[in-house]
C-alpha cells in the first residue's frame, strides 16, 4: 500500500471486480482519481489516460464500499448481552434496560461508538444509517471519515411528555452544529405517542432531514395498534398506560397502516426489521416508496421469527440490509447479515437465480437508498471511491457473487473511503 495512504492515482486490481450496477468482470480494474472513480473496467483493457497509473493488485473480490442500512454503534460495549438467548423482543427489552442503565459514564458510549466503527471498517462497510441516543456517540461517522447519516433518536414520549420540555429539548438536539448529516430517529410507533411522531416527521421533512424507525420488530406489536395490548410497552411499568394507544383501546389499524396514519411512511423514510409485516403491509411500503433494512442476524439473537425476505423478494421490493449492534448480534460484518438472508430465501422458497445479485445490491445500492445517496453503492465513473477487496477466491465456473455472499464473512483486506485508505491487512488508517 502507499505510504500516504490513498489509492488516488492508481487502479486498484483484483481477481474479480463486482461494480454492482453492471456485470462482474474477471482480471478487473478501478482507477481512482480524486477520491472518485475515474473508470472502471479490465485491466488489460485500461484506457490510454489511466493505463500508466501505479496498479495495486489484490487477490479476491473488489466491491463498492458497503452500505450498513441499521446500526446503534453506541451499544458495541453490549457484547455480552449479544451472546445471550431470548425468547422474545420483550424479554430482550428487560435485559438491555439492565445494561442501559449500567452505564454510569456518558462518555462511555463515544467510546463504544467509535470501537464499532473500526469493527465495521474491518469488514469493509463504509457507510452508515446510525441512530444515536446519546449525545457522545454524536460524530463518530465523521471522526472516521465514514458516510452516511446520524439518526437522533426520540424514544419514551407522550403528549404529556412531550408538551412538558420534550419538544423544546429534542428541537435544541437538532439544532447543534453537526459535521455530519443529520435525520431524525422516531423510535418506533409504540414507544412514541402518534401525535409526537407526525410533529417528528413534520420537523424532519420541514429540514430537508430523512427519518428512520423500528417497525414490525416484536411479535405483539400489532395488537397494540389493533385493540391496545398493553404486551410490548410492559418495560414502561405504569408509564405505559399514559400512551395514547392504551388509553385509547388501539385504533383498528394494521401495522403499516397505523404508521402510515401517523406520517412515518414514505420515500424518504426506511424502516428497521419489518418482521411481522403481512401481505397488506408490505403492499402498502412498497407503494408508497418506503424501504426495510434487514437484520436477520439480531433478530435470530432476540428470538424473533424470520423476516419474510423470500416474500420481500418475490414481490419486488427494494430493500437494504443492517446488523443492528452487538446488543443483539454477533458481529457488525454486514456480510454475515447477507449469507444469513441467502440462507433465509432459499429455505423460504425463492429460487430465482438473481438471488446473490440481489442481496448483494441490497447491500450496496439498497443501502444507499435508504440514505438518499446516489453517489455510494456502485462501481462507476463520477462515483465516490468507497471501495472494498475480500481474499475470496472463485472457483472456475463459479459465480463471483454467489461466492461473495456465501464465503465473504471475515474476509475483508481492504477498505477505501473516498480514496483514503481506511484498514488494510488488519491495521486502521487514522482519519
Amino acid at each position: 500500500m502507499k505510504n500516504d495512504a490513498t489509492v488516488n492515482g492508481t487502479l486498484v486490481a483484483a481477481d474479480w471486480v463486482l461494480p454492482v450496477a453492471s456485470p462482474a468482470i474477471k482480471h478487473g480494474a478501478v482507477a481512482v482519481h480524486e477520491g472518485q472513480i475515474a473508470w472502471v473496467g479490465k485491466l488489460e483493457e485500461a484506457p490510454a489516460e489511466v493505463a500508466g497509473w501505479p496498479i495495486e493488485r489484490h487477490a479476491g473480490i473488489l466491491t463498492p464500499g458497503l452500505v450498513n442500512g441499521h446500526t446503534h454503534l453506541q451499544y458495541t460495549g453490549f457484547v455480552e448481552l449479544g451472546r445471550g438467548s431470548y425468547t422474545s423482543f420483550e424479554h430482550w427489552s428487560e435485559e438491555f434496560e439492565v445494561f442501559y442503565d449500567a452505564v454510569t459514564d456518558p462518555a462511555e458510549w463515544g467510546v463504544a461508538a467509535r470501537e464499532g466503527a473500526q469493527l465495521a471498517l474491518r469488514s469493509g462497510s463504509t457507510a452508515f444509517a446510525e441512530i444515536v441516543t446519546d449525545e457522545p456517540a454524536r460524530g463518530t461517522l465523521a471522526g472516521f471519515g465514514l458516510q452516511g447519516i446520524e439518526y437522533l433518536e426520540a424514544i419514551g414520549e407522550t403528549e404529556a411528555r412531550w408538551g412538558s420540555g420534550g419538544r423544546e429539548a429534542f428541537t435544541a438536539w437538532l439544532d447543534q452544529a453537526s459535521e455530519c448529516v443529520v435525520g431524525v430517529s422516531p423510535h418506533a410507533p409504540y414507544s412514541l405517542d402518534g401525535e409526537v411522531i407526525r410533529e417528528l416527521t413534520e420537523l424532519a421533512r420541514a429540514r430537508g432531514m430523512r427519518i428512520h424507525s423500528h417497525v414490525g420488530e416484536s411479535s405483539v406489536e400489532a395488537s397494540l395498534y389493533d385493540f391496545g395490548n398493553r404486551d410490548v410497552l410492559e418495560i414502561y411499568g405504569d408509564m405505559r398506560d399514559e400512551f395514547a394507544l392504551i388509553r385509547g383501546g388501539g385504533t383498528g389499524l394494521s401495522t403499516a397502516r397505523y404508521a402510515e396514519s401517523i406520517d412515518l411512511l414514505g420515500r424518504d423514510s426506511h424502516l428497521a426489521h419489518g418482521i411481522y409485516l403481512d401481505r397488506a403491509d408490505r403492499d402498502l411500503l412498497r407503494e408508497t416508496g418506503t424501504r426495510v433494512a434487514l437484520c436477520p442476524r439480531s433478530n435470530r439473537v432476540i428470538g424473533l421469527a424470520a423476516a419474510p425476505v423470500g416474500d420481500y423478494l418475490r414481490e419486488g421490493h427494494e430493500f437494504a440490509v443492517g446488523t443492528d449492534s452487538l446488543s443483539s448480534s454477533p458481529s457488525l460484518d454486514l456480510l454475515a447479515d447477507v449469507a444469513a438472508l441467502a440462507e433465509l430465501a432459499t429455505a423460504q422458497g425463492y429460487a430465482d437465480d438473481d438471488l446473490h445479485e440481489r442481496l448483494l445490491a441490497a447491500a450496496t445500492l439498497g443501502g444507499a437508498a435508504v440514505l438518499g445517496r446516489d453517489d455510494l453503492g456502485a462501481l462507476r465513473a463520477g462515483m465516490r471511491a468507497d471501495l472494498a477487496v475480500f481474499d475470496v477466491r472463485v472457483a472456475e465456473g463459479e459465480d463471483a457473487r454467489r461466492a461473495l455472499v456465501e464465503r465473504g464473512e471475515g474476509s475483508c483486506t481492504l477498505t477505501v473511503i473516498g480514496g483514503t485508505v481506511r484498514f488494510t491487512r488488519g491495521a486502521i488508517v487514522s482519519a
